[in-house]
């Protein structure tokens, strides 16, 4: 499972969200990249959505997104529960 958070330089929402994930990924074992919708000005959030921005991909598939704003909680149970579906991955 791969989680992107979509940010923007010195976006105090987006550092939040980070942490949040960075919180979620010492707890689940999944991959996180951020990418800045200022130096990828094609990327879909700085298209049509507000930053943070966060989409969860499983085998290159989109299986969740969460736009601004984004809600800690369900993104935490979203990231669980995907988790939680998938044992085999688990280190």
């Amino acid at each position: 499972m791969q989680v992107t958070l979509f940010t923007k330089e010195n976006c105090q929402l987006c550092e939040a969200i980070k942490y949040e994930l960075l919180d979620l990924q010492a707890e689940y074992e999944f991959e996180m990249k951020e990418a800045f919708v200022d130096f990828e000005p094609n990327s879909r959030a700085a298209a049509n959505e507000r930053v943070p921005y966060v989409q969860i991909e499983l085998e290159g598939q989109v299986i969740r997104q969460f736009a601004f704003p984004v809600n800690q909680v369900e993104l935490r149970r979203a990231i669980r529960n995907e988790v939680m579906r998938r044992p085999e991955q688990q280190g």
